[in-house]
């Protein structure tokens, strides 16, 4: 049996959660999703183009070959430095020799920001630092590399990366981190998981409903929206976990104040007039627009920055009259090519007829605006398009709190309750991050030609979905919003 050994991710979570650290070391995970995977492949890809940083790099991958290259004083940068201590095992991804000492170098798929690094890649750095240091490296400094915004296709990769010296940043947290060490280290390791208790990480966790405290709790306090830390707090101090437990004299806000309302009375709140009043604003024809994009940390096509996101597909629904008849018209990308300029061309004759357009959020608003930028010539039309639009979340979100949404409003939570008879459980691709890695790997040709068809069609029908859900839910709420009274008379 292999012997377990603290990872750097176990033991950044355990800084949190001492638990789900413990967890997390003995989780063998499941099938990567197709938009893990992507990830993956490309978080692979962007180190391999960062290691032509130093072309006399050698590869490790081993602790006792990381041992045996550190004693060849020939050997100047090692890629993928292993090392192991007292139940610990970190990987560096290059260690650079100096006459004074080794250089840590980490590589990040992320881009720079002139703001400074992120406490997550100070963290990850930190903890390789502790792990050398404790291994008897002398660490003279440490090196964050990430991409930079200037980058694109044709040019070399050196100039892919932007190398920052953030020592003093990662020096301070290691020391931090190193005060946990006696503490940490035997709490992951030992066969009993620790004692799990109540913490804000429990929000996000993934044994937090089935395996750990939150088993057969209902409605605890982290479905209320936008919970800050300082609340959590609050409210444990107090012994408050569950919606149902806080107090009438507790300060929430006016959204929280509902959601948590719906949930214990179980019924739902309905604004009426909000509904009416937002919807009175409508003038058909009316269209209900989607977009959807990829983006991809190498670009995928010429002039395209790195992570920029760039429009694929849209679905467009168009209403002629309040329940009226409802024509289709949809778009999608050749995928070896980028055809955002065909794509707006398109968009704005099909979108002519339209006097208001429902989109479900502002990202159609962002991305008409992307347009513009990209294509000047297009921008005043682009700018017409935009001034159309008419965003239904939040009208959902103000006007109808339903127990069942969990204090959320996004289009898949909501679309259950307002059209139970439509879902996304059948498509072949089902959210956003399954559109993005299919689209990806279309456009990275490595499909045949009939596996390529039945991916351009499942594409097709889930963006479909998305404004026949917009459809159905504005549909919804018109019938919401009208009071007994309305309808009799």
């Amino acid at each position: 049996m292999a012997k377990r050994l603290i990872t750097k991710e176990a033991f950044l979570t355990a800084m949190e959660c001492t638990t789900q650290g413990w967890y997390l070391m003995r989780d063998k995970g499941g099938t990567p999703t197709p938009g893990e995977q992507l990830r993956m492949e490309e978080g692979k890809e962007v180190h391999r183009r960062a290691q032509s940083l130093h072309q006399n790099g050698v590869y490790a991958g081993k602790v006792e070959r990381t041992k045996q290259l550190i004693l060849d004083s020939a050997i100047e940068v090692i890629f993928e430095a292993a090392f192991e201590v007292d139940g610990y095992a970190a990987r560096a991804d290059w260690i650079r020799r100096t006459h004074s000492g080794w250089i840590i170098g980490e590589i990040k798929s992320s881009l720079h920001d002139d703001d400074g690094p992120k406490d997550e890649h100070i963290d990850d750095l930190a903890y390789t630092c502790m792990i050398l240091r404790r291994s008897g490296l002398p660490v003279k400094s440490c090196e964050l590399v990430l991409m930079s915004r200037d980058w694109r296709l044709g040019m070399d990769d050196p100039s892919l990366f932007i190398v920052t010296d953030i020592t003093e940043m990662v020096v301070e947290r290691a020391d931090e981190f190193n005060q946990t060490w006696e503490r940490t280290g035997p709490l992951l390791l030992r066969n009993a998981r620790p004692s799990p208790h109540w913490c804000f990480a429990c929000r996000n966790c993934d044994y937090f409903e089935d395996q750990c405290i939150g088993v057969g709790v209902r409605d605890p306090i982290f479905v209320l929206p936008r919970l800050r830390e300082s609340k959590f707090v609050e409210l444990r101090s107090r012994g408050v976990f569950t919606i149902q437990g806080i107090p009438t004299d507790f300060k929430l806000s006016e959204n929280q104040a509902a959601v948590a309302q719906a949930i214990r009375t179980r019924e739902p709140l309905i604004d009426q007039e909000l509904i009416r009043s937002s919807l009175d604003e409508l003038e058909w024809p009316v269209g209900y627009l989607d977009f959807e994009t990829v983006k991809t940390a190498i670009p995928l096509y010429p002039g395209v920055a790195p992570h920029e996101q760039v429009v694929t597909q849209y679905s467009l629904h168009v209403e002629a009259s309040p329940g009226g008849e409802l024509m289709h018209q949809e778009y999608l990308a050749d995928h070896s090519t980028d055809c955002r300029e065909e794509l707006a061309s398109r968009l704005i004759h099909d979108t002519e007829g339209c006097r208001a357009i429902v989109v479900y959020s502002s990202f159609e608003k962002t991305t008409i605006r992307g347009l513009a930028k990209l294509r000047s010539a297009m921008a005043t039309d682009l700018a017409n398009l935009e001034a159309k639009l008419f965003d239904l979340e939040p009208v959902v979100r103000k006007g109808l709190v339903h127990p069942d949404f969990g204090g959320r409003s996004s289009i898949k939570v909501v679309l259950p309750v307002l059209a139970p008879d439509l879902s996304y459980a059948n498509l072949d691709i089902g959210d956003g991050s399954l559109a993005v890695a299919a689209f990806a790997r279309l456009a990275s040709d490595s499909t045949s030609d009939n596996e390529t068809q039945a991916v351009r069609s499942a594409l097709l029908a889930y963006c479909k979905m998305d404004t026949q859900a917009m459809v159905r839910g504005l549909q919804t709420l018109r019938e919401l919003a009208t009071s007994r009274h309305d309808r009799e008379g």
